[in-house]
C-alpha cells in the first residue's frame, strides 16, 4: 500500500498499531524521519494485550526510539510472559540497543585500549510501563509516551560518530606522518654525519701536470662584433617619466550565465540603482524613460503595466497611473485583483474595459460583473476618494484591461503577463505590494518568456520588502536586465501632491496614539438584543421568530419561513455583547444565458416551505423548497452550550449547483465614509488604524489536521498556513482563509468571557473558511461553511454536521 492509503486506512482505524507500523516504517525508507515520529505520537492508547503493545514496541524502533521499544516489549511479558514473538523481538531488540558514546581525545587513542572496546556497554533490562496488578488487567487503554527524541536527534546522533571516526583517521594520519618524519630526519643526520667524516681530511692524491695542444681545425677564431647601441629619441618634459605600456586586447570564447542580483532593502529606500552585467543576448542599445524619477531603459517606446487592484493597494493606483500617462501616454495597463503565482490559476482572460459595463451587477441577469469589488471590496480598506477616482479612471482612460477569472484564484498575474507579451510590449512594470505567494519555477519560466522577447522587467513594491518580492526579483526582473525599483513610499514621501495616506506614516502613528484617550471599551454590554444605531443587527420584515433559545451564555432565536438563526453572546451578568453569530444556509444557481462564463452564478431564491418549521424540544427542521423546486432541509440538534448544524440538499447533475451551511462571525465594526462605528466605539466612530489597534487583542485558532497534510498542503501553503494549529491575531492581513480546517476557535476581550468553538463530527469531512472576498483581517468578518459532497448529501446522516459551542 502506498503511504497515502496507509495514512487513510490508519484515519478509518487510528487504534491499529500494525498499520502505523507499516506507515512508520514506509515514511522512514522514504528518509521522512519527522513525519514518521508525527505518526508514532499521534497514536492511540493500547489495550491491555501483549500482541498490541509488541506491535508498539516495533513501531517505536523503527523510528529509533529502542530504549522506549524495550519498555514496549517488557510491558507486553509483562501481559503475558508466555508470549513467544516477544520473547523472540526482545533478543533481536538487544542487538540494536544503542552505545554508550564517550569523548575520546588523542591521549585516549595513543592508549592500548580498544575505542570500540571503551564504547561498549552492558545493555540494562527495559522496565515495563505498565506492572500487572494483583487485581488482573485493567479495563480502560493505557496511553504511550512521546517519542522523546526527534529525528534532528538521531542525525546529531549519526553525525556525532561520523565526527568520532573522522577524529580516528585523522590521528592515524598524523601517526604515520610523524613516524615519516622520523624516519626521514635519522637519514639525514646520518648523511649529514658521513659527509662530515669525508670532508674534514682533503685526500692525499698527488699532483699531475698534462700537456695538451689543439690541433689546427680545432682552433676557433674569434672575430669582433661591433656592437650598435639603439638611440633613444628625445622626449618632451611632459612625458619623460611615463614608461611605455605595450597592451594587447583579446576576447574570450566562452560565456557566461546570468548572475541573480540580490536588491538590498536600503538599496530601496535610497533609491539607489544595481543592474546585473550579465545579459541574455539583448542588445545593450537602449533609451531610458523616467517612472517617478527612476530611470527605466528599453528597447522601444511601449511599456506593459500591470497593477495590483487589491484593496490594500487602491490609495496608490492613481497616483501611479497618472505617472504612467505622464511618461508613456496610453500604455496598456492591466488589473490583476490577486497577484498570486501557482499551477492552478493559469486559466482566466484580460477583459478589455467598456465604460458601460463597470457597475457592481448585471442589471439583467443579477449577478456579480467582474468590477463589483469596486463598490463591495476596496471601500473597507482604502479611503474612498482614492476609490473613486479609481473608478473613474476605469470609466474613462483608453486601453485599460481587467484580469477575470472564477474564483479568488482566478485573476492571475500569469494571465496578465501573457496576454501583455502578445501586445508586442517593450519593456514591463509590475506595481503591488507582493504579499501574494509566488511558486518560483513559474516565475522563472515567466522571466525565461521575457527574457527571449527582450522584454525588460522592472518591479515597483508599494511600501515594504517581502520573501514573494525576492523571488520576483531574481527569477523575473534580474533575468530580463531589469531591476527592482525603490518602493513608492520611499520616493514619493513628503511629496503633498500624491496625497497617499500610506505617505504619511507620523500621521498614522498620531492617531493609534491618540487611541488611549478615545472612550474605547470592548465587550460592551447592552440590554436589548436589537438596537437604535444603523450597525446594530435588525430582523428582516419578512422574518418570523419561530422560536428563542435561552441559557447563561448565549440566547439563540430561530427564524422562519427560511432557515436562520441569529446567536447573541452574553457577558456574566446576562447582557448581551457584539453583533450575533449567524447560522446561514448557501445554495447557488447556474444562469447560462450570461454571456460572461466566468459569471453565471447567483443565489437561488426562496420559494416556499414543504411544511411549517417543527420543533420537539431537542430538533427543529426546515423543509425548503428554492428556485427551481430545489429542495434544501435544514437540521439543527440544540444543546446546553451549544448546538449541532447539518443538511439535506437535491443533486441537479446537469447543473453545477453547489450548496452549503455555516456560520458567520461578526464584523467588530462597519465602515462607513471612511470611519467605523461599533457599540465599542464612541458615537463618532474610528479611523481605520486604530481600529486594527483597538481589536488586535483578538484571534482566531484554526486546526489544520497533520493527517490531511498530502491532501490541503497546498492550499494551506498557498494561502499562508502550515498543518497543525495558526493562530491569527484580529489586525492581521489573510489572503485567503483555509480549507481541511478540523476545528477552530475564536476568543479575545471584544466577546468577554465567551469563547466560540466550531468543529466537525466526522473525521471524513472538515470546515472550509470563507470571507466572500480575499485579503481580508478578522474583525471585517468572516464564515465557516460546511460542504458535503453531491454522492452524500441526499441522505441524512447526523455524522456529517457543523458542532458549535459557546464556553
Amino acid at each position: 500500500m502506498s503511504i497515502q492509503e496507509l495514512t487513510q486506512s490508519l484515519s478509518a482505524d487510528p487504534g491499529n498499531w500494525e498499520l502505523r507500523l507499516s506507515l512508520v516504517q514506509a515514511l522512514v525508507a522514504e528518509g521522512n524521519h519527522e513525519g514518521a515520529v508525527d505518526v508514532v505520537n499521534q497514536g492511540e492508547a493500547i489495550p491491555h494485550e501483549a500482541a498490541p503493545w509488541l506491535a508498539a514496541a516495533k513501531t517505536y524502533a523503527a523510528v529509533g526510539a529502542i530504549e522506549q521499544a524495550g519498555a514496549l516489549v517488557a510491558t507486553s511479558l509483562e501481559i503475558d510472559p508466555d508470549y513467544e514473538p516477544a520473547k523472540a523481538y526482545r533478543k533481536e531488540l538487544a542487538l540494536l540497543a544503542p552505545q554508550v558514546p564517550l569523548a575520546l581525545t588523542a591521549e585516549d587513542l595513543e592508549e592500548d585500549t580498544s575505542p570500540d572496546a571503551a564504547r561498549s556497554a552492558p545493555v540494562q533490562e527495559a522496565v515495563p510501563l505498565l506492572r500487572k496488578s494483583g487485581d488482573g488487567a485493567p479495563a480502560a487503554p493505557i496511553s504511550l509516551p512521546k517519542v522523546s527524541f526527534s529525528s534532528h536527534e538521531i542525525e546529531a546522533l549519526k553525525e556525532a560518530e561520523e565526527a568520532v571516526k573522522l577524529r580516528r583517521a585523522t590521528t592515524k594520519r598524523r601517526d604515520q606522518f610523524n613516524s615519516l618524519t622520523i624516519t626521514v630526519l635519522i637519514h639525514v643526520a646520518i648523511f649529514l654525519a658521513l659527509t662530515l667524516v669525508v670532508t674534514q681530511e682533503p685526500p692525499r692524491i698527488p699532483p699531475q701536470i698534462v700537456a695538451a695542444s689543439a690541433t689546427k681545425e680545432q682552433q676557433e677564431v674569434i672575430e669582433n662584433v661591433k656592437m650598435d647601441k639603439p638611440t633613444l629619441e628625445p622626449t618632451t618634459a611632459v612625458n619623460s617619466s611615463v614608461a611605455d605600456i605595450i597592451s594587447v586586447s583579446s576576447t574570450s570564447s566562452f560565456s557566461v550565465s546570468s548572475v541573480d542580483v540580490p536588491v538590498a532593502d536600503v538599496a530601496m529606500e535610497m533609491g539607489m540603482q544595481f543592474n546585473p552585467s550579465m545579459s541574455l543576448g539583448m542588445p545593450t542599445s537602449t533609451t531610458s524613460k523616467m517612472m517617478f524619477g527612476q530611470a527605466m531603459e528599453m528597447e522601444g517606446e511601449v511599456l506593459g503595466v500591470i497593477l495590483d487592484v487589491s484593496g490594500s493597494m487602491a490609495e496608490f493606483l492613481p497616483a501611479v497611473v497618472r505617472e504612467v500617462d505622464k511618461n508613456f501616454k496610453d500604455s496598456p495597463v492591466v488589473y490583476v485583483r490577486n497577484m498570486l503565482l501557482s499551477q492552478d490559476n493559469r486559466e482566466g482572460e484580460a477583459r478589455l474595459i467598456i465604460p458601460e459595463e463597470v457597475v457592481p451587477y448585471d442589471p439583467v441577469y443579477k449577478t456579480h460583473t467582474p468590477y463589483w469589488f469596486l463598490w463591495h471590496d476596496l471601500p473597507r480598506k482604502a479611503p474612498q476618494r482614492y476609490v473613486d477616482r479609481l473608478i473613474e479612471t476605469f470609466k474613462t482612460r483608453p486601453n485599460q484591461f481587467i484580469t477575470t477569472g472564477r474564483g479568488w484564484d482566478g485573476s492571475s498575474l500569469i494571465v496578465a503577463t501573457d496576454f501583455l507579451m502578445e501586445e508586442k510590449i517593450d519593456a514591463l512594470y509590475i506595481f503591488s505590494d507582493f504579499e501574494d505567494f509566488v511558486d518560483e519555477d513559474i516565475a522563472a519560466e515567466i522571466g525565461q518568456k521575457l527574457g527571449r522577447r527582450k522584454i525588460r522587467t522592472y518591479i515597483q513594491p508599494a511600501e515594504k520588502s517581502t520573501e514573494f518580492l525576492d523571488v520576483m526579483t531574481k527569477k523575473i526582473a534580474n533575468k530580463t536586465l531589469g531591476r527592482q525599483m525603490p518602493s513608492l513610499v520611499s520616493l514619493l514621501r513628503g511629496n503633498e501632491e500624491t496625497e497617499v495616506t500610506s505617505l504619511m506614516p507620523q500621521k498614522r502613528q498620531d492617531d493609534v496614539a491618540a487611541l488611549a484617550n478615545i472612550n474605547v471599551k470592548l465587550a460592551t454590554p447592552r440590554t436589548e438584543i436589537s438596537a437604535e444605531p444603523f450597525y446594530a443587527f435588525k430582523p428582516n420584515k419578512d422574518w418570523t421568530e419561530i422560536h428563542r433559545l435561552s441559557e447563561p451564555e448565549y440566547d439563540a432565536v430561530f427564524y422562519g419561513p427560511e432557515a436562520r438563526v441569529e446567536i447573541f453572546l452574553k457577558n456574566a451578568e446576562g447582557k448581551y455583547i457584539q453583533n450575533p453569530i449567524t447560522f446561514f444556509y448557501h445554495a447557488w444557481k447556474e444562469v447560462p444565458e450570461n454571456p460572461d462564463p466566468r459569471f453565471r452564478t447567483r443565489p437561488r431564491k426562496f420559494l416556499r416551505l414543504e411544511e411549517p418549521p417543527s420543533f420537539d424540544g431537542k430538533e427543529i427542521i426546515w423543509k425548503m423548497v428554492l428556485e427551481d423546486e430545489y429542495k434544501f432541509r435544514v437540521h439543527l440538534y440544540l444543546g446546553r452550550k451549544g448546538m449541532n448544524a447539518t443538511y439535506v440538499a437535491d443533486v441537479h447533475e446537469d447543473n453545477n449547483d453547489s450548496s452549503w451551511i455555516g456560520f458567520r462571525i461578526p464584523a467588530l465594526a462597519t465602515e462607513n465614509k471612511d470611519m467605523y462605528y461599533s457599540y465599542d466605539f464612541p458615537p463618532e466612530g474610528l479611523k481605520l488604524d486604530q481600529v486594527r489597534e483597538a481589536v488586535k487583542a483578538n484571534e482566531v485558532i484554526f486546526n489544520l489536521p497533520r493527517g490531511e497534510r498530502d491532501r490541503f498542503i497546498k492550499q494551506w501553503g498557498i494561502s499562508g498556513f502550515d498543518m497543525g494549529y495558526n493562530t491569527r491575531k484580529y489586525n492581521e492581513l489573510i489572503r485567503q482563509l483555509p480549507q481541511g480546517i478540523r476545528d477552530v476557535v475564536v476568543q479575545g476581550p471584544s466577546f468577554g468571557p465567551r469563547k466560540f468553538h466550531a468543529r466537525t463530527t466526522s473525521s471524513k469531512i472538515f470546515l472550509s473558511g470563507g470571507a466572500g472576498r480575499a485579503d481580508i483581517e478578522p474583525w471585517e468578518s468572516y464564515w465557516f461553511a460546511l460542504n458535503r459532497s453531491r454522492a452524500e448529501r441526499e441522505s441524512f446522516t447526523k455524522t456529517e454536521a457543523i458542532e458549535i459551542q459557546i464556553e
